[in-house]
């Protein structure tokens, strides 16, 4: 395995890759974070795993680009999609169908896979490897409170800002934001 640290607008964001393959894929992308905390957990994940000091691939520079706030989509063929669970990649390709500046509930994504194991679906996503390239910070619950984030609440709100949604006084997404 290896390793890509960058900086970003948000703060450091890494990602590490697979050398299986004739491309390497990402098995994990970090969210902006300090350095020290994302190599400490890079170092405890995957240990023996080494930084990449030439230029940064692909991905590095598309989840840039995002954190930036351009409106890109990333490819999901850059991320090793065999480390998630079936009912977990059910759950990313759901969540990546949800366009940027729009949220959708938990429940919502759960229909669309065919299931209403929302709690399920909420767990899936809290454990998404691929956040960014997966947006699982586009889901809230019903009521438009955000729920939970891996990278936690104030995370996810700068993300959803970024894309434009707006918040009301009760920290809950506008219902205009909302998808049904």
């Amino acid at each position: 395995m290896r390793y890509a640290l960058f900086l970003t607008e948000m703060g450091h964001s890494g990602v590490v890759f697979n050398e299986q393959d004739v491309e390497p894929k990402a098995v994990r992308v970090y969210l902006p974070g300090s350095r020290q905390s994302i190599e400490q957990s890079i170092r405890h994940l995957f240990p023996g795993s080494s930084e990449m000091k030439s230029a940064l691939p692909e991905l590095c520079s598309l989840v840039q680009q995002f954190l930036r706030g351009d409106s890109i989509l990333i490819p999901f063929e850059l991320v090793d999609t065999s480390v998630c669970y079936s009912f977990q990649l059910d759950v990313l390709r759901a969540e990546r169908k949800i366009p940027r500046g729009t949220v959708a509930s938990y429940s919502w994504v759960a229909k669309r896979i065919g299931t209403r194991a929302v709690r399920a679906v909420g767990t899936a996503l809290a454990r998404n490897p691929f956040p960014i390239v997966v947006p699982c910070h586009r889901a809230v619950r019903s009521d438009g409170s955000l729920g939970g984030f891996q990278g936690g609440l104030e995370m996810k709100r700068k993300l959803l800002e970024m894309e434009g949604i707006r918040l009301d006084s009760r920290n809950r997404v506008d219902s205009r934001f909302m998808n049904r």
